[in-house]
């Protein structure tokens, strides 16, 4: 049977169910007893829903968004819609109602509340006209930003109070999967509500802010209430993104069979915040995760960012949450369900579990600590912190566990200046010390991996102290280092300080192949180092200027960079040899994990590039591919007008550097400076290639930068 006709099959055996509920008059308070078989099943299960949707009609408005003249809004009359209509649910007496961010957005302060008329309980439906109706200003008084919920109140009292609030609301404990669910808007008629109906699919999604309904929810019933077979409201429809789906605004699955609504529940509790004037934000921690995958990934810290609410709690790297607000934790996803509903002001406690300092070579137990946190609302800017140490390579497939070698040191940077060498373990890294400017001593927090040092360090500032803890030659030593800033140049003999990769024994030392694949119709070429299959290669993706399909002689032009720095070189061609184009981004990610089943790829070194109009592409690849890329070259181009800067976290940053010869009083010139500036503000490390004269960015500088993607 398939899930339509059991779906079918649900609905008639709750339809006897609903007749049984209508003939006991539970449909509405008073209602004369109806006979569950006058016209049978079907007009039970119609008669049921109507009563259902009669309950809380009247508390259904209609909200129009306003355009504000210069002097204000001074009458209903004057308003203009800017948004299109949408609805809103009365929720107290006294003109108090609430909608959402979709018909009220943040940057309006006014609504227009249209009511129905007095003589119409909402219903019954089919066309009305000639009633009055009440259009009325209301102000917004208090959002939640969190859930894209707005608190109206309407200015003229004397009729608002006429408005009746929801009498009824069902509490989180009675919800139920496959309940029956009814949607109800107000927008196509003042006088007749619209009405989907559906069951409730899921009680706890969007990391626990909302319930999910396969009612047909749209733009038209946003702000109006979802409500049970007996009229009681389970909540309010909202446009919440579905961000586990890669769908971030809230609005890209209406009319899909997939609706989200804020349970009335959570929403009482707040209501006083609200009517106070607040404006209720997500609560931020300040945190990383040593784990990619937000829903089997442990819940251990691998960054905590300065001058968060985590920092302040004495959160560390290394700690592994195991509970938080008294519920147990095991993943990022359990964790996340118990953080997301909070607010900035919330305090939760989360219980940790430390790693305790080894006594006599055998490991302690961890130690457990009860840490509150107090959530705040945005964190300050971040910039990402440098010591100058490039660890060897680690895969993907196989990533290395315990002290960290250090491959090589940026020349001139921090770590070369305190005396770190090629070849040092790391074992652990001593924080500053709060406020005193020195490093502390006696604390070390232990690394077991390139990611666990890389959120380290990502966890300290620019300026300031910390210590590194290495052994070499089995002498342990604690080296004091200041955290720099990422380098804004990079040497024009940085290929020089880069190791050379070992090649394996016999044959060329690159190869070019064609990265074939399922429904690739012009497979991308690939530069790949005559590496052992198993050691770790770094990628770059090449986007040239557009020309169609790419020649083997073109590729082959990366061969010795390829081999020299082992780095393996994509190079795709452009489905249009006019311009790069949204297709061929697909297959550059198909490309990308054609590659991964072949070799191992560190992940920290995964970089595109592009010149000209293939470097305007590059961005929007890196874009597409999200925290995978860490680093874009960008040759003989800025950025594109439609960029995406978001602020950079740690584990969200990327090096983004300029190349080729740009003149510098040129538009172009002027344009890069700018981006090099947003990119700053938003926390990126920016950089510069250095020029080859007469041939411009060569190949093996690029490489060996794709190397130093790896700095720490």
């Amino acid at each position: 049977m398939t899930t339509r006709h059991l779906h079918t099959a649900a609905r008639g055996l709750v339809a006897m169910l609903v007749a049984a509920a209508v003939s006991s008059g539970i449909g509405t308070p008073g209602a004369a007893p109806m006979a569950a078989d006058v016209d049978g099943l079907a007009f039970a299960e119609e008669a049921a829903i109507r009563a259902a949707v009669d309950r809380v009609a009247r508390s259904v408005v209609r909200i129009e968004s306003a355009g504000v003249s210069a002097t204000g809004l001074a009458s209903a009359g004057e308003a203009t819609p800017a948004t299109g209509p949408s609805t809103g649910l009365v929720v107290e007496e006294g003109g108090w109602v609430l909608t959402t961010s979709f018909a009220v957005p943040t940057d309006v302060d006014e609504a227009i509340v249209v009511m129905p008329s007095e003589s119409d309980p909402g219903g019954p439906p089919g066309p009305r006209s000639g009633a009055a109706v009440s259009r009325r200003v209301a102000r917004v008084v208090g959002r939640d930003l969190a859930r894209g919920i707005v608190l109206l109140r309407i200015d003229a009292t004397a009729d608002a109070g006429a408005l009746p609030a929801v009498s009824a609301w069902v509490p989180r404990t009675e919800l139920a999967v496959g309940q029956w669910t009814i949607a109800v808007g107000r927008v196509w008629s003042v006088d007749v509500p619209s009405v989907a109906v559906g069951i409730l699919s899921a009680t706890n999604r969007s990391w626990g802010r909302s319930v999910q309904t396969d009612a047909s929810v749209s733009p038209a019933n946003y702000g109006g209430p979802l409500i049970d077979i007996y009229g009681r409201v389970i909540g309010v429809l909202a446009p919440l993104p579905a961000d586990t789906a890669g769908m971030n605004l809230g609005t890209e699955l209406y009319d899909s069979g997939i609706g989200f609504a804020v349970p009335f529940e959570d929403l009482r509790r707040v209501l006083p915040r609200l009517k106070e004037g607040k404006t209720l934000a997500a609560g931020v921690l300040g945190i990383g995760y040593t784990a990619r995958d937000p829903f089997t990934g442990e819940a251990r810290i691998a960054t905590v960012r300065p001058g968060s609410p985590a920092a302040r709690a004495g959160l560390r790297p290394g700690d592994a949450i195991v509970a938080a607000g008294g519920r147990a934790v095991t993943r990022i996803a359990e964790l996340r369900h118990v953080l997301a509903p909070l607010y900035a002001g919330d305090t939760v406690t989360l219980t940790v579990e430390r790693a305790a300092a080894a006594e006599g070579g055998a490991a302690a137990r961890p130690e457990r600590l009860d840490l509150p946190v107090e959530l705040v609302a945005s964190l300050p800017p971040w910039q990402r912190p440098a010591v100058g140490i490039v660890p060897v390579r680690s895969g993907s497939r196989d990533p290395k566990r315990g002290p960290v070698e250090v491959a090589w040191v940026w020349p001139e940077g921090p770590a070369a200046r305190a005396g770190i060498r090629t070849g040092d373990r790391v074992e652990g890294v001593i924080p500053a010390a709060a406020g005193d400017g020195a490093a502390a001593s006696g604390d070390m927090v232990a690394v077991d991996s390139a990611a666990a040092l890389a959120g380290l360090i990502a966890g300290g500032e620019v300026g300031r102290p910390l210590a590194i803890v290495v052994t070499r030659q089995g002498v342990r030593q604690t080296i004091p280092v200041e955290a720099a800033a990422m380098p804004t140049a990079i040497p024009a003999d940085l290929g020089d300080w880069v190791p050379s990769a070992a090649p394996a024994p016999g044959g060329e030392a690159a190869s070019v192949e064609r990265l074939e694949g399922a429904e690739v119709a012009q497979p991308p070429l690939a530069v790949l180092p005559a590496t052992d299959p198993q050691q770790p290669v770094g990628v770059v993706v090449y986007c040239d200027l557009p020309r169609g399909p790419v020649t083997e002689q073109q590729a082959a032009e990366w061969k010795a960079a390829a081999a020299r720095h082992g780095v393996a070189v994509i190079v795709p061609g452009s489905t249009d040899p006019q311009r790069w184009g949204r297709e061929d981004i697909a297959g550059i990610r198909r490309a990308i994990a054609t590659l991964a089943s072949r070799r191992a790829i560190d992940p920290a070194r995964v970089a595109v590039a592009g010149r000209g109009a293939g470097a305007a592409f590059a961005w929007l690849v890196a874009e597409a591919l999200g925290p995978v890329v860490r680093g874009v070259v960008l040759v003989d181009a800025a950025l594109p007008r439609q960029a995406k800067v978001e602020p950079a976290e740690p584990g969200r940053s990327r090096w983004v550097v300029f190349g080729g010869a740009i003149e510098p009083q040129s538009p172009l010139a002027a344009r890069i400076e700018a981006d090099r500036q947003r990119l700053r503000e938003a926390g990126m490390a920016v950089g510069d290639l250095p020029v080859v004269p007469g041939v411009g960015t060569p190949p093996a500088v690029v490489t060996a930068w794709v190397e130093a993607l790896g700095l720490l």
